[in-house]
């Protein structure tokens, strides 16, 4: 409350959450904790001290394991697989309620399984690189199964920002009713994840100047884990005419020419 008292803030950007599908199965007090009662606390200080845009993270886990392709916004999405995604619904939730009972505008934001350099360690490509200069094997939580491969609408980093940046100044509409909306960002090109891997593989090669193979063990889809994830950007772009469209390849370089930098690996 300090903070909007001292700063009166116009825009808030709450990206603060605590992450990660699997992880959500093994602790979930951390995430009621931060994602529920911590983005509480954000749309209560919203509240009595109105801002003129609250714009937060929402996630592609929301959509669970809909088989319909590409996923939309105006999908149903009240059968999340893993607590992290009923969090992220719930966040959704909450911010409508907030926007329809104290008029605030706010938008959500579902991203599609972002990467880049300085990223999540938690994440498969950072893990991967990981283990590869650990001199450990990496886990592919696929069944080993290539022809029906898990898909990820992998999207980097710089896309999300520049999508951020513009939905910013682009609040929904007080006289609109509820001023509460939601977009994907994704990069609207489902990749397998063996797809990704090669990518990655080849990266390191280019940054190392030697050939980079990764030693693979392939074991059982994890329980939350969903097959697919695509995004449909449609109303991104109709709002702000942009959509994300870095390669895996483009960006799986800049993040390997990071880690071999910032490492100092060779």
């Amino acid at each position: 409350m300090e903070t909007f008292e001292v700063h009166k803030p116009d825009i808030v950007v709450n990206m603060a959450a605590q992450a990660g599908v699997r992880y959500s199965i093994e602790n979930p007090d951390v995430y009621i904790q931060s994602n529920l009662l911590g983005f509480y606390n954000i749309l209560e200080v919203c509240r009595y001290y109105p801002v003129d845009h609250l714009v937060y993270a929402s996630s592609s886990s929301v959509y669970g394991a809909n088989k319909k392709v590409p996923f939309e916004e105006s999908d149903f999405v009240d059968h999340p697989v893993s607590l992290y995604a009923s969090t992220k619904k719930s966040n959704e939730l909450m911010a409508h309620t907030y926007s329809h009972l104290y008029n605030i505008p706010a938008t959500g934001l579902r991203f599609f399984t972002v990467y880049g350099p300085m990223g999540r360690p938690d994440m498969a490509y950072f893990g991967f690189t990981d283990k590869y200069f650990a001199g450990d094997p990496i886990k592919i939580f696929n069944n080993g199964d290539f022809d029906n491969d898990l898909y990820r609408d992998f999207t980097y980093i710089d896309d999300i920002v520049m999508g951020m940046e513009r939905l910013m100044e682009h609040p929904p509409a007080k006289e609109e009713g509820d001023p509460h909306r939601v977009f994907n960002i994704g990069n609207n090109s489902p990749e397998k994840l063996m797809t990704f891997i090669g990518a990655l593989e080849k990266a390191l090669s280019n940054a190392l100047g030697r050939d980079v193979a990764f030693n693979k063990v392939y074991e059982p889809i994890k329980p939350g884990d969903v097959p697919a994830t695509y995004a449909s950007t449609d109303l991104l772009y109709n709002e702000i005419g942009f959509k994300p469209e870095t390669s895996i390849e483009d960006g799986l370089q800049k993040f390997a020419e990071w880690y071999v930098d910032y490492y100092q690996v060779t």
